[in-house]
């Protein structure tokens, strides 16, 4: 509007110069207006023609009315009296800067906790000139819309919860519900991409309380480790005895008289000369004879 205004009044401008007389100006009076007129021409051209950058959308509006078409990005033509509002359509953080909103809710068992949680977004470049109608510009839609919906899906998602999900060690079941929720509330305003949980405050006894939960749940996961070790070294020794007993069995089944009575015939042949023999008699009584003694 600021070049348009310039422009009508050049053009003003310049009609009027073109009335004057010239007379012996070296310069005609009516080519300065001339000119003048068409430099306002220009300014009002460029007025007629804005640029989209990539990554945004233009909402084109006059007189209070907002056009339905949005502007995508590029080289555009527009009505010279209009006005165009840019929106970001790229996924954004929220808070921006990576900075957290501060969030206190409570849980199912009516625990106050405080939490740290940011989000990505995105505005839909389609729903722009109907936000732009309803809501205003970007800064309006983050102030109005994503703020009011990341406080209130928060406290909802987080009632659903008890204390124990919310310091579970998985949190993407907790920011997933959080997501939801947001979603819900933001509607087809925003789109709702990710959100993250990066910090959760809780009174100093239910910490205490929860870290005792978690220090005695080790506990019992390293005694029932102990156990299954003890259980597999008795497994292991059953099987070893089991084998001994089996070999033994094997062993005496096989020690007949006849295997006996070989084995002593084999064990005399190798026997070097001078050795002393045990040699079994029917009474039981064992006699001695010394090999190679010439007894």
């Amino acid at each position: 509007m600021g070049f348009l205004a310039i422009a009508a009044v050049l053009i003003v401008i310049g009609a009027i110069v073109r009335t004057i007389p010239s007379a012996n100006a070296k310069i005609p009076n009516r080519l300065v207006g001339t000119v003048v007129m068409v430099v306002g021409l220009v300014l009002v051209v460029m007025n007629t023609v804005v640029v989209v950058r990539v990554g945004e959308v233009g909402v084109e509006h006059f007189l209070g009315r907002v056009s339905d078409r949005p502007l995508e990005a590029g080289v555009r033509v527009i009505n010279p009296l209009a006005t165009v509002e840019r929106m970001s359509v790229r996924e954004q953080s929220f808070p921006a800067q990576g900075s957290v909103e501060q969030i206190e809710a409570q849980t199912s068992e009516q625990l106050n906790v405080t939490l740290e949680v940011s989000i990505i977004f995105q505005i839909n470049g389609g729903n722009a000139p109907s936000l732009y109608q309803r809501i205003g510009s970007e800064n309006e839609i983050k102030r109005q819309i994503v703020l009011n919906a990341v406080r209130n899906g928060v406290r909802d998602a987080v009632a659903t919860k008890s204390i124990n999900d919310i310091f579970s060690p998985n949190r993407r079941d907790v920011a997933d519900a959080m997501r939801t929720e947001i979603q819900a509330k933001a509607g087809d305003r925003i789109e709702v991409k990710d959100v993250f949980v990066r910090d959760i405050q809780a009174p100093s006894r239910v910490r205490e309380a929860i870290e005792q939960k978690l220090e005695r749940e080790q506990q019992v996961a390293a005694e029932e480790f102990q156990t299954q070790i003890i259980q597999e070294q008795a497994r292991q020794q059953a099987e070893e005895a089991k084998g001994i007993a089996e070999a033994q069995q094997i062993i005496s089944e096989g020690l007949t008289q006849e295997y006996l009575t070989f084995f002593y015939i084999q064990q005399l042949a190798q026997m070097p000369e001078g050795s002393l023999v045990y040699v079994p008699t029917e009474g039981g009584i064992p006699l001695i004879r010394n090999l190679g003694g010439g007894r």
